[in-house]
């Protein structure tokens, strides 16, 4: 009965949610991607949880039960555990299990995610839209204290056309890149986390730009950049989660909040 209303509750959430390979009837699934905010005691239990998202109240009461029994590492200044605050973006996927029910799984969770207050977006290279070629380019930001992108290389970018030649690849990734980078250097963001009441400043983060066909589930991979500024190669470490970000999505790499479980994998 439970997992029949949570697959009515889907539906009624369909509006909010990214349906995903509608057309494949062999694996039909869809994804949820929930936001919200969540404070910590000094203890790392959640003391407070905010959903952001618009749900189904059965989905709803899923993520609010599942957020409410995580426990963190507590965040630590100065050597005493302080309350902390962060955003949150939590994907799910939800696969059908018998006739319309569906069970839904945690794809991958952020903490510190962050809202852009100024969107500037990127100019599409004209010669790659006339010959109809798309790309998602990975950008890494560094983000000061006053939430303003003052540093921005690419990470990876991929094509969703092959070319003829690695060296005409490169020249495609090339301007895709310099248009990505160019808008980046103008966004500006609120800040995502505050530690013992304070905005934690010289955020890290990754965030994927995507010219084209936005429903492009492979493209083929440039080389990959580390990151200048990060020396642990924090980014890199967790490569296959920072891939299910979506266009116009930006995730902190250098949060302060680390679960004391991993919750992927596990179903609400």
């Amino acid at each position: 009965m439970l997992l029949q209303r949570i697959a009515c509750a889907i539906a009624l959430t369909i509006g909010a949610i990214d349906v995903a390979s509608a057309q494949e009837a062999a694996t039909p699934f869809v994804e949820l991607a929930v936001k919200g905010e969540i404070q910590i005691a000094p203890d790392g239990h959640v003391n407070d949880y905010q959903l952001k998202s618009d749900l189904a109240p059965a989905v709803s009461a899923l993520v609010d039960r599942t957020v409410r029994g995580w426990h963190f590492e507590p965040v630590v200044v100065d050597g005493k555990p302080v309350i902390a605050k962060t955003t949150m973006t939590l994907h799910l996927r939800g696969e059908p299990t018998s006739g319309d029910s569906y069970s839904l799984t945690i794809a991958s969770v952020f903490f510190g995610t962050l809202t852009r207050v100024k969107m500037v977006a990127p100019k599409y290279p004209s010669e790659a839209a006339h010959k109809g070629l798309g790309a998602k380019v990975v950008l890494y930001v560094l983000i000061d204290v006053d939430g303003k992108v003052v540093e921005a290389i690419a990470h990876q970018t991929g094509l969703d056309k092959r070319a003829p030649s690695e060296r005409e690849a490169e020249a495609w990734r090339e301007q895709f890149e310099k248009a990505s980078i160019k808008a980046a250097l103008q966004w500006r963001y609120n800040p995502s986390e505050f530690v013992n009441g304070k905005p934690v400043s010289d955020r890290y983060a990754i965030a994927p730009i995507v010219f084209g066909n936005h429903e492009a589930t492979a493209y083929v991979p440039g080389p990959i950049r580390p990151m200048p500024w990060d020396s642990n190669n924090t980014g890199s470490k967790d490569q296959e989660r920072f891939a299910q970000l979506s266009d116009g999505e930006t995730a902190s790499t250098n949060t302060h909040f680390h679960l004391k479980d991993d919750v992927v994998g596990k179903k609400l």
